[in-house]
């Protein structure tokens, strides 16, 4: 187990679990002391195999439908379950996702717009695609805790911070996903846990793009421009690469994250390049999938 003031990328990658040689039930347990302690865990040597992927998130919950099985997206999963993520050229698709680009994803919950609010999340890499490329322009996985990050700015920012969080803690709101329709929150942006452990371990629902969903609504959120404010402070500081954790993922890492206490993003990706005069696409591909 480690300290929340030691949070980094090398802690988070030393508690890891070994999946090779081991049967799934074996790696579930081995996992579930890990997330028990810790709430994220690496699981090495994993399969890529749908369904033995889809068995170990069982052991934590019910894998919930896919982005794509539940919106215009086009269907090119492995498994209605499981959403493939993978650069795609302009041109080879219709429907835009975040997910087809090469740019970076800062840091965000999964199906932060939904209720109830889904336990855990869970990446499973199958290719890291190019690893020639400069560093920060590989795909490399980006980790938040929200208690972390909140406590570090409790003691930077002092009443400043005592303001905008009141504010993220006490406020209701309600916003939509791009592609998909669900069941929508109307729980504040940050809000409380059962399991709470102090006043900064609480769940935080960030969207990637919530700034421009919420400037959309000023008539919906009390005290708007100052509620604004405190969304872009949040925005801002959980972007700030000190307070992350940044790690590449090999073939056959499986990050398992609590979907309530941690964000997840990656640093952007070269799509693509010019190889003996032909066209070469990015084959970084890496298997999500969000559980209840």
């Amino acid at each position: 187990m480690y300290d929340d003031n030691e949070f980094s990328a090398a802690t988070n990658q030393e508690n890891h679990v070994d999946a090779g040689d081991q049967t799934v039930d074996t790696t579930i347990a081995h996992a579930r002391a890990v997330i028990d302690a810790n709430r994220t865990c690496v699981v090495r040597n994993f399969p890529t195999d749908p369904d033995t992927y889809l068995t170990f998130l069982r052991g934590f919950g019910t894998p919930l439908a896919n982005y794509s099985s539940r919106s215009d997206l086009a269907k090119e999963d492995p498994h209605p379950q499981i959403n493939r993520v993978k650069y795609k050229p302009k041109g080879e698709y219709v429907k835009h996702s975040v997910h087809y680009v090469g740019g970076e994803l800062r840091p965000h919950s999964a199906r932060s717009w939904c209720t109830p609010r889904p336990a855990f999340f869970a990446m499973l890499m199958v290719d890291p695609g190019w690893r020639d490329t400069p560093p920060g322009e590989r795909g490399e996985s980006v980790v938040l805790h929200w208690r972390y990050l909140f406590e570090q700015l409790a003691a930077r920012d002092g009443d400043v911070f005592a303001e905008h969080f009141a504010r993220l803690t006490g406020t209701p709101i309600k916003f939509e996903a791009n592609n998909v329709r669900e069941e929508l929150s109307d729980l504040p942006l940050c809000y409380p846990l059962p399991d709470s452990s102090g006043a900064y371990d609480i769940g935080v629902r960030l969207k990637q793009d919530l700034p421009d969903k919420l400037r959309d609504q000023p008539g919906e959120i009390p005290d708007f421009d100052k509620y604004i404010q405190s969304v872009d402070y949040l925005v801002a500081n959980a972007g700030d690469e000190k307070f992350q954790a940044c790690f590449p993922l090999d073939r056959g890492d499986l990050l398992l994250l609590d979907n309530n206490r941690f964000a997840h993003g990656r640093r952007k990706i070269i799509g693509q390049r010019t190889v003996n005069d032909a066209r070469a696409v990015n084959p970084r591909e890496l298997w999500s999938v969000t559980v209840a």
